[in-house]
């Protein structure tokens, strides 16, 4: 069971652990929908932050510090880069509850001209994984529309997927945005 759901709760290799931090989310759980069909799940948010376009790609691009600030994150690195176009690797352990799931992941992350970035699963602990996140500037900050569609490499009952799914896509991206506040507020004058 230590692969089956670790590359649904990748996004760019992004994950988040049960921790007293992601008591305080800054996305509900509730806000996450999951689906499971045909042996994949499918998952999608749309959440709003109060920072420019430019500082949300640099959190959600800066790799090589991610185990930083995403709670479950044990290493994070660029392997290559070309242009906009990485190929990241990262390793960690999502805990849900009870159940603990160690996973690794190589993935092709692409910047694309129109604001979205485009994931895909090179090799890890899934069968495949895909996830489009499309940013989008508002008077107030930015628009973040994520989605995702994960095979697992083995069965979990669906029930359990789709919840952890939920919570940890909740968690991942919490800590994200925490990530871009706190960039912003050193950034803002006082």
């Amino acid at each position: 069971m230590s692969r089956i759901l670790a590359g649904l709760i990748l996004l760019l290799g992004l994950q988040a652990g049960w921790s007293a931090e992601s008591a305080a989310l800054a996305v509900d759980e509730n806000d996450v929908v999951v689906d499971y069909r045909d042996g994949a799940y499918f998952g999608h948010l749309h959440l709003r932050v109060a920072v420019p376009p430019a500082l949300a790609i640099e959190v959600l691009t800066d790799f090589d510090h991610m185990a930083e600030f995403v709670p479950n994150l044990i290493s994070s690195r660029i392997l290559l880069r070309q242009g906009n176009v990485y190929r990241i690797a990262q390793q960690g352990r999502a805990i849900f509850g009870p159940f603990s799931f160690a996973f690794q992941s190589e993935r092709r992350v692409e910047l694309m001209a129109d604001g979205r970035l485009l994931a895909q699963a090179i090799s890890g602990s899934t069968k495949s994984m895909r996830s489009e996140l499309r940013l989008q500037a508002i008077p107030a900050g930015t628009r973040l529309d994520y989605q995702i569609e994960m095979v697992p490499d083995r069965w979990l009952p669906t029930s359990l997927g789709v919840n952890f799914m939920q919570h940890e896509l909740a968690e991942q991206f919490s800590a994200l945005m925490r990530e871009m506040e706190r960039r912003n507020g050193k950034r803002s004058p006082r």
